[in-house]
């Protein structure tokens, strides 16, 4: 996985508020020695899984603000290999990625579609999120450049000590500027990975995101054939509209 990964809602937000900062610049380098070393990490895997339990603020426009929760499943090798499962209460999702193209499967529906796609991992999840409005859970932690971004978005960012996490000790890291808090737990233990995460959004009604990972597993040997989609008995192939041009 080095030097290619992935993107997702967090990296859009860091990019889309690189504009002026009224914070006072405050910079622990303790918490950015602690981001670099995640980042080093995972920047070093050739394939990993893991699962993401993700709940977040969406504005329903009948009952307003209301809380959704749902559990993804994913996994990556080498620079251009992707799958995704997602499960939550607007049902089941597949995605595949081979290096050639994405496949979408909704289970409830029992249709897919097929997308031509980049040659890598980061441009594949790039055009899924900017083209057609599909987030990737926590792909940003993937990005070579995490704590540069983080540095560039954020002018406060601060190492809160030590807490625990499901019984884990792990290191809690603030973020903030005008319109956005984040905060991460990255685990103590000889391997600095991701625990869990949350967005604030001062600007959005302090609406919330929150992700916690569980089952991590570091360079696994994962069969090309699990990249590949194959329709079931009797699935609909349908067509998908893009939202927005594909970025070049």
């Amino acid at each position: 996985m080095k030097k290619f990964f992935l993107f997702s809602c967090m990296l859009i937000f860091m990019q889309a508020h690189a504009q002026e900062k009224s914070q006072i610049e405050q910079v622990d380098p303790v918490a950015v020695l602690i981001l670099d070393k995640m980042s080093d990490l995972i920047g070093d895997l050739q394939s990993c899984s893991f699962e993401i339990s993700t709940r977040q603020d969406v504005d329903d426009p009948d009952h307003g603000w209301v809380t959704e929760h749902y559990k993804s499943t994913l996994m990556f090798d080498g620079p251009n290999k992707m799958h995704m499962h997602r499960k939550g209460e607007k049902g089941q999702e597949g995605f595949w990625y081979n290096g050639e193209e994405v496949s979408y499967y909704s289970y409830e529906q029992n249709n897919f579609v097929h997308i031509p796609a980049p040659e890598t991992t980061l441009a594949t999840i790039d055009t899924l999120n900017m083209v057609y409005g599909t987030e990737i859970p926590a792909a940003d932690f993937f990005y070579p450049a995490f704590t540069d971004d983080l540095l560039a978005a954020f002018p406060t960012i601060l190492y809160l000590g030590k807490k625990l996490v499901d019984g884990d000790e792990c290191f809690h890291i603030k973020a903030s500027n005008d319109d956005m808090e984040v905060q991460f737990w990255i685990s103590d233990k000889a391997y600095k990975l991701p625990v869990r995460y949350s967005i604030v959004y001062k600007d959005r009604s302090n609406m919330q995101y929150e992700s916690h990972f569980t089952n991590w597993d570091l360079n696994p040997v994962i069969p090309p054939s699990l990249f590949d989609f194959m329709p079931p008995k009797n699935a609909k192939p349908i067509k998908i509209l893009a939202t927005t041009k594909s970025p070049k």
